[in-house]
């Protein structure tokens, strides 16, 4: 009798679980639209709340073990909250974007509370409280930026500011040829008076070592200024600063008396309002953008875009004007922009062909654009044949363009799969043409779903920085199906076998899970063999752990069993509102409320069927 117990609790938790490599191997190949996953997570999500309350929770009650329960439904959830964070904490939150989302805004958290108060450079944010702090934390971000970035350059707008939690960056000055006159380190800030002021970066600043950041961006931080007197307090202070008066009259040539009086108005428009101006300064005048774009005929990309498409990225441009000689780029340094020239001439030289002559750009070519539509490095140099204007176009605002253009997406897949392109990458990046190839394709399907392309340095990225993470997300993984080894166990024990509820809700829950867990793991480099092998062997262990499940609870007292019953009911109750129903919230939004109704009275109408 024991021994047929045990094998249907072994094929009933295989056949549970059958749907993990099935969704694994379809999330290899294939990634469905984010809100069907999302869809599919919150029915299995609301068929498993429901299979739960009425296959585990409503009999143990029934029959008087509620305190049991109640105890194992902590003991359970509590323990599943320990083995997570430990799982975690190496590296396991990766399984999954939403646990992965999770962890690091609460790594982000618990950093800026404690970064903030060790700020050095003037600290005005350290003696926040909590409720200030929180409004600082919905709009903070974390970043980690490789050796040898450019943050921001001369002229460029002044979009955050930049906290240094580990690392190395360099302040330069390009008027005095680059010289770094400043060097930071943790816990250091940076870009603060062109963030308060608002006026355009007057240096420079590159990543001396691989760096970790957090940045507050400018525009979200003002719009919370008319809500917290805190926060307005916080930049009164460096309003009141003779620091930032000094930086106006230095770094941009405002008179003394000038610089005062603004700062002065400054501070009481922002105790009267809630806001303030940046300082009245002279703008470049400029043709009209859209025209200089439209006769871009060397790159040939924007010469093809509608006209709204066109005035979008004109919106984004950035205008300079630089003297005779500015070296706009070197060979071998990240393209993290691409120029429009509107006046003056720039030489493009090859360092590697020192007897060619240079190639001449003229007024309304394009110039570092091929090296920053394929996010690779710059293949030569450009310095200005006296003085030059140009507009420019950063990544990060490109990027926020893809993202909201699906339009300009598409666009840029296809001119990704140009003739053009596969040789530029070829000739000037120095891949093989299988390479350039492969990666043309992969980066315009990214696009085509609506992900930013790879760039080419990112190409040989690994998994994580954790060691042994690929070990912990098997363990992350594993962690999440035990609950329903103990369910599928002690269901069978009990009736022999498992209701068509539950059955349905942990195949509804399984694929969609595996299907979006498998698909960000080849995101992250892992090998499809060893994403199927993972996904394969937990099956094989839920299968196992509901065989030992239900040996386990044989020959159980009535308590005894309605407690384990209740510690399974509690860690699969925490699993799902931890890892399910945030996933599908993280990939749906709104609309997984309705699904998980939908799941959950599905259920229940299941099991009105066996009445």
């Amino acid at each position: 009798m024991l021994e047929s117990v045990i094998l249907s609790a072994l094929l009933f938790g295989l056949l549970s679980a059958v749907t993990l490599p099935i969704g694994a191997g379809i999330g290899v190949v294939w990634r469905p639209p984010d809100r069907i996953i999302a869809l599919l997570l919150a029915f299995g999500g609301g068929a498993l709340l429901a299979a739960l309350t009425i296959d585990l929770v409503a009999p143990g009650v029934d029959h008087g073990h509620f305190e049991e329960l109640a105890l194992g439904a902590i003991v359970g959830g509590v323990a599943f909250k320990l083995l997570d964070w430990l799982v975690n904490r190496q590296g396991g939150y990766l399984r999954k974007p939403s646990t992965a989302l999770t962890y690091w805004r609460n790594q982000a958290r618990q950093r800026l509370r404690k970064v903030l108060g060790q700020m050095r450079r003037a600290n005005p944010l350290g003696g926040l409280s909590d409720a200030a702090l929180d409004l600082l934390l919905s709009i903070a971000k974390v970043r980690d930026v490789p050796a040898g970035t450019c943050l921001y350059r001369a002229q460029d707008p002044a979009k955050n500011v930049y906290i240094i939690l580990d690392g190395q960056v360099e302040l330069t000055d390009p008027m005095e040829r680059g010289r770094v006159f400043e060097r930071l380190t943790t816990h250091d800030a940076f870009g603060r008076m062109s963030f308060i002021t608002g006026m355009p970066r007057a240096t420079e600043a590159h990543t001396a070592s691989q760096v970790r950041l957090l940045t507050i961006p400018r525009d979200a931080f003002m719009a919370l200024l008319p809500a917290s007197v805190e926060l307005r307090g916080a930049v009164q202070a460096l309003l009141a600063s003779p620091e930032t008066a000094r930086y106006l009259i230095e770094r941009y040539g405002v008179a003394a008396a000038a610089a005062t009086r603004w700062c002065d108005e400054a501070h009481q428009t922002l105790a009267e309002t809630g806001n303030y101006a940046s300082p009245p300064r002279q703008r470049p005048e400029v043709a009209d953008p859209i025209e200089l774009l439209r006769g871009d005929e060397r790159l040939g990309f924007f010469h093809e875009l509608p006209e709204s498409l066109l005035a979008q990225i004109a919106g984004r441009l950035v205008h300079k004007s630089h003297p005779a000689g500015w070296s706009y780029y070197h060979q071998g340094r990240e393209a993290d922009r691409l120029f429009l020239l509107r006046h003056g001439s720039v030489n493009l030289l090859d360092p590697d062909a020192r007897a060619a002559e240079p190639i001449r750009i003229e007024r309304g070519a394009v110039f570092g654009g091929f090296s920053f539509l394929t996010a690779g490095t710059h293949a030569v140099t450009a310095v200005g044949q006296g003085p030059t204007e140009v507009s420019e176009l950063r990544r990060e605002d490109f990027d926020d363009l893809l993202e909201e253009c699906p339009e300009l997406r598409d666009r840029l897949a296809r001119y990704l799969r140009r003739r053009q392109v596969n040789a530029y990458l070829i000739k000037h990046q120095h891949l093989d043409a299988r390479r350039a190839a492969g990666w043309a394709e992969r980066a315009a399907r990214q696009l085509a779903d609506g992900r930013v392309f790879p760039s080419l340095a990112e190409m040989t990225r690994q998994v994580a920085s954790h060691k042994g993470a690929a070990v912990a997300m098997f363990l992350g993984m594993a962690l999440d199906s035990i609950p329903e080894s103990l369910v599928i166990g002690a269901n069978v024990l009990e009736t022999g076998t498992i209701s068509l509820s539950l059955l349905a809700g942990l195949l509804l829950a399984n694929l969609p899970e595996a299907l979006s867990s498998a698909a960000g793991m080849k995101d992250q480099g892992m090998k499809v063999a060893r994403i199927l092998f993972m996904w394969t062997t937990l099956m094989l262990m839920t299968g196992v752990g509901a065989a030992i499940g239900a040996l386990l609870l044989e020959d159980a007292p009535d308590l005894l069993f309605a407690l384990i019953e209740g510690v399974a009911a509690g860690a699969m109750l925490t699993m799902v509102a931890e890892t399910m129903l945030p996933e599908a919230f993280h990939k749906g939004g709104g609309v997984v409320g309705l699904s998980t109704l939908a799941g959950f009275l599905l259920a229940i109408y299941f099991n009105t069927l066996y009445s």
